[in-house]
């Protein structure tokens, strides 16, 4: 006897870090009911997905949702792309009381966002600002964002700021997450640069150092081991910044890395051409940091893909300096890292849902609910053919930028649909969410 479901997804090949298996899913209030073999199972609405593969939604740790893009703007984008639920980086600017922006953001974000999400704390002005990190504990938030560089726009975090405010979260068994570079030898660097009258553009990199993020890692992880902090490093961008990783996990050190699509598709020397609409932070750098970065994927020294999804206001014909960071990533993640990861061998599938979906739930404490196809868990699923070649173009992206990394870029697998708590969101073009579906999830690492 057939069992029937609110939707049932059959014919699918589905996705899991240690297996892939053909079966159908049932899924009911929102939550996978059943997952069987083919054919024994009906639902009141029925998606085929034959010759499909069926991936958990992705979570994306890194989105920065004050640029171009608003948190309901970023929620819909990266359905487009698959993510079903992202960790924003709430950002308290200098003079901002950290609470009131993460109340500011929650609010915003249970009224607007088409899907679910989480928060992270950020700290411009870490002394005054880590009395609040105990309030934010209790409000859910247990991951707070410091930098270590742009001491020159005011928001570097020193190395005294960096241990009281590591000290205070260890204590609570928080995260620290550190944009990992040395801030004020990056000044420096600049500064000769722009006493040469430096072209920017083509010696980008030099501003940008991969021994600076090696060398901001180290100390980091050392500060996080004295304090009995964990941290996150996001967006590793070099080879240094490998063996920086490698050296520390070998020695038992609490350190998780993240890197991010664009550091997987390009070289510097690729990418110049579109000058400041290329320029992120840490910037894009060589193919031996790109092939490097992906052997790190595949032996698990990285644990985590975010967007960094940043865009900017900023056309090619900025001066290049003046220009901010940042660029548009959530909609491209999956494709991109498919692509030039799965399709040319470098990862399989299976590695590719583990460090998109289900390693971000387990270190932000959103398993099982969320980061895999599992009965009781929350029905964020993706249907991707892995067949269906497209091109990119600003026209067919979701966001509000004019322009993206991979404009005119060929890629094999493509989205088809997306399924937020059990509700179609996205099909083909066509997007089907409900602004203020999304509920904020209160994380804790684990």
């Amino acid at each position: 006897m057939s069992l029937k479901h609110n939707v049932l997804i059959k014919n699918g090949f589905l996705i899991y870090p240690e297996k892939t298996i053909k079966a159908d899913i049932g899924i009911d209030n929102g939550k996978i009911s059943s997952i069987s073999k083919p054919g024994t199972m009906k639902g009141d609405t029925t998606l085929d997905a034959e010759g499909n593969f069926i991936l958990p939604g992705l979570i994306d740790p890194h989105t920065h949702p004050v640029y171009l893009d608003s948190i309901s703007d970023v929620s819909k984008t990266g359905a487009f792309g698959g993510v079903t639920t992202v960790i924003h980086y709430a950002y308290a600017k200098p003079g901002k009381s950290l609470i009131k922006t993460l109340k500011d953001w929650k609010a915003e974000g249970e009224s607007t966002s088409y899907t679910d999400f989480a928060l992270h704390g950020g700290l411009f002005e870490t002394k005054k600002q880590a009395p609040e990190i105990p309030e934010a504990f209790a409000m859910g938030v247990t991951s707070f964002k410091m930098f270590m560089s742009y001491a020159k726009l005011g928001w570097m975090t020193d190395d005294y700021a960096l241990a009281m405010a590591m000290e205070i979260i260890g204590k609570h068994r928080g995260l620290a997450a550190l944009h990992a570079e040395n801030g004020l030898v990056i000044d420096y660097i600049q500064d000769k640069l722009l006493e040469e009258k430096a072209d920017f553009a083509e010696r980008f990199i030099e501003t940008s150092p991969d021994l600076v993020e090696a060398e901001a890692i180290i100390r980091a992880a050392y500060i996080g081991r004295l304090m009995n902090c964990k941290v996150y490093i996001p967006h590793i961008s070099s080879a240094e910044g490998i063996k920086a990783i490698s050296f520390l996990k070998q020695n038992g050190y609490g350190i998780y890395g993240e890197t991010c699509p664009h550091y997987l598709s390009f070289t510097w020397d690729e990418l110049k051409r579109l000058g400041p609409l290329g320029k992120v932070g840490p910037s894009i750098k060589t193919e031996k940091d790109r092939r490097k970065l992906w052997e790190a994927i595949e032996t698990r020294l990285i644990d985590t893909i975010g967007s960094d999804h940043a865009p900017k206001d900023k056309t090619e014909k900025d001066d290049f300096f003046k220009a901010p960071y940042g660029s548009p990533g959530i909609e491209t993640m999956l494709p991109a890292v498919w692509h030039y990861g799965v399709n040319s061998g470098k990862i399989t599938p299976n590695r590719l849902v583990e460090i998109t979906s289900e390693n971000t739930a387990k270190i932000f404490g959103l398993f099982p609910r969320k980061g895999r196809l599992e009965k009781g868990s929350d029905a964020d699923i993706v249907i991707f053919d892995p067949r269906e070649e497209w091109t990119v173009t600003p026209g067919n992206q979701h966001g509000n930028a004019k322009y993206t990394l991979y404009q005119g870029r060929s890629f094999i697998g493509r989205v088809k649909t997306v399924l937020s708590k059990g509700k179609i969101i996205v099909q083909g073009n066509d997007f089907l969410g409900t602004k203020g579906d999304g509920q904020f999830l209160a994380t804790r690492i684990t």
